[in-house]
Formats: structure tokens, C-alpha cells, sequence
């Protein structure tokens, strides 16, 4: 159940994020779900512990030129096609004070810092810009095997709430103009049902295959994308939350494009492609938007493919590198 309070989503979140701080309890599982419900975002016990147990990377000093290699062989350059999310915690050498955020495009967000080029905002930036690097060790928590969430945003969440990571002013993740800051809502066209938000436009590009054209004009316009969903940035206080998954969303919405585009021509190569292990269990697939994304994903991972390869597997049906294609 999703409670907004009085004030709207982001607030009742802040003050539900500072009551947890305030209080020093342990952090589980439900306060994270309540306080990250605007997403929403509903993870397990055995979700949150994964995550906290994610394999790390520990740079003691950031001054040295070993520093940018050991970041380029974990996750990749600022300028790499494919982008690795996590989590980042900076923390002071003297002083022990600590700094968390996240990030879907880690090290595209990491080479900011390390070019002084973030805006000097809040506790951290500022003290970053006059002790400078060498001041600060920096854990790196790469989510290589991510959900069909945004887990980086989960696990930032959970040390978000820990009282040490003192040089963090905003106690909510990925909001970083803080309280003010307004979600995006995907909602059906009498706002009844909430669907899906974020408080980036990205992730609707991202995770919803939705291009970012149409996303600002039904966004603008306040009309109806595929006829039947309203983008918005005002809360429905008394709207529904729709019980579905992300990538069951993704597929939903895939099928309401058939029908919305039934009169359009539409080239095999550029169909949707729902990859999964033999057992077809939901947690085991992965949805892309093309088979052109799907073959770059199995290259990144080492296994050989091309699209004529894998449009034969789709077509027979077998199993390719213990996985089945199909189109959706």
C-alpha cells in the first residue's frame, strides 16, 4: 500500500528517510519499500541482503594515475556504449566523514568528481573541491547482475539511511534537488491506476521503451500515449498502485504498440526480444527493445552472437548458450 501524506509522495518520504535516521534502528527491507514507494519500488529481505553483500572495490588513493585504470577495467570508461550502475561511497581519510549516491551510468557520474567538474553544491562537493582527492578513499559497488528495477537506487537507499553518512544533506535516493523535486507518473487516462514512476525521464526511455520525443509531447500536451496512459508530474492521492513488475509493464506496453501501430510495417530486426532460461520464470528473463540489444548484450557477457544467429533461434524455437528467444 502506498501512502502519500498530506504533502505529496516526496515528502512524506523525506520524513519518513529522517525518522529512520533519527531513530538508529536497523534498516530493513519494509522501510525501504515504504520510503522508496513513489517508484515504486518493492524489493525482499533476500533482495536487500544481496545487495549489501555485493563484491566491492576499495581505492585508497584517488591522486594516482593507477586509480583511472583500476576504474576503466571495472566499469569502463565515460565514454563506453554500454554503462555499469552501483553505488559509490566516498569517505574522508582524517576526519572519517562519509558521502554515498548511485548512479545508473557509474562511470560517467565518477569522472565528474575526479574532474572537479560537479556543481559545489550541498556538504560533500564543496569539502571534495577544497581537500581534494587525496583527502578521500572511494568504495565502488558495480551491480553488475541488476533487477528489473533500478537496484543501485535500493542499496544507495540503505546507507542513505545509515547515521555515519553524515556529508549526505538529502536522506532519500536519486532525488538530488532534494524535497522539492517532482516524480514523473504513468497513470491510465482517468489517473484511477498508478503504473510506474521515476523521478528521471530516463528510466521511462530506458526501462518502458518509450522515445523521448514522444514522452515530452504527451507530457506537455497532457494526451494520451497509446490511447490509454497519461503522463503527469501531479500525484493521484487516490489512485491505485497497479501490481505489476517492470519488465511485465515493458511487455504490456509492447503489445498495446501492435495494436496501437497495426497498420505500420515493422522490420523483424527491430521487434522486441524477451530472453529467459529454459525454466521461462520472470525473474530469469530480460526484455530488449530490438535484436540488435540483445546481441550486444551477449557479446558483453562473452558469448558469441550476431542477429542472424539469434533470429534463427527465434525462429526454431531452441535454445541458444542455455537460453530461448522469442518475440513480443
Amino acid at each position: 500500500k502506498l501512502i502519500f501524506g498530506r504533502k505529496g509522495p516526496t515528502e512524506y518520504s523525506h520524513k519518513l528517510a529522517n525518522e529512520q535516521v533519527k531513530s538508529k534502528k536497523p534498516v530493513t527491507f519494509k522501510v525501504i519499500n515504504e520510503i522508496l514507494a513513489f517508484y515504486p519500488i518493492s524489493i525482499t529481505k533476500e533482495i536487500l541482503n544481496s545487495l549489501i553483500k555485493a563484491p566491492s572495490i576499495l581505492i585508497t588513493d584517488l591522486d594516482k594515475n593507477e586509480t583511472k585504470k583500476i576504474l576503466k577495467d571495472n566499469i569502463g570508461l565515460p565514454s563506453s556504449k554500454i554503462q555499469i550502475p552501483g553505488v559509490y561511497i566516498f569517505k574522508h581519510k582524517v576526519t572519517g566523514d562519509k558521502y554515498v549516491g548511485s548512479s545508473s551510468h557509474l562511470a560517467l557520474r565518477l569522472s565528474g568528481y575526479f574532474n572537479y567538474s560537479h556543481k559545489p553544491i550541498g556538504k560533500f562537493i564543496p569539502l571534495l573541491f577544497k581537500d581534494k582527492l587525496s583527502q578521500f578513499s572511494l568504495q565502488v559497488i558495480p551491480l553488475i547482475n541488476n533487477y528489473q528495477f533500478r537496484s543501485e537506487i535500493v542499496l544507495e537507499q540503505f546507507y542513505l539511511l545509515d547515521p555515519s553518512f553524515n556529508l549526505n544533506t538529502i536522506k532519500v535516493a536519486n532525488n538530488p534537488s532534494g524535497s522539492n523535486a517532482k516524480p514523473l507518473f504513468m497513470y491510465n487516462r482517468d489517473k484511477t491506476l498508478l503504473y510506474y514512476s521515476s523521478f528521471q525521464q530516463i528510466d521511462f526511455i530506458k526501462n518502458l521503451n518509450i522515445s523521448h520525443f514522444t514522452f515530452s509531447k504527451h507530457l506537455k500536451n497532457g494526451t494520451y500515449y497509446l490511447g490509454k496512459y497519461l503522463f503527469t508530474r501531479e500525484a493521484e492521492l487516490q489512485a491505485k498502485i497497479k501490481d505489476i513488475s517492470l519488465i511485465k509493464l515493458a511487455l504490456q506496453l509492447e503489445k498495446d504498440r501492435k495494436l496501437f501501430n497495426k497498420n505500420k510495417p515493422l522490420n523483424s530486426l527491430s521487434r522486441s526480444v524477451l530472453m529467459y532460461l529454459n525454466e521461462d520464470k520472470e525473474e530469469n528473463s530480460k526484455l530488449f527493445f530490438s535484436i540488435g540489444k540483445c546481441v550486444e548484450y551477449l557479446r558483453n557477457k562473452g558469448i558469441p552472437a550476431t542477429q542472424t544467429t539469434l533470429v534463427k533461434y527465434i525462429d526454431t524455437g531452441k535454445t541458444y548458450q542455455g537460453f530461448k528467444f522469442k518475440y513480443v
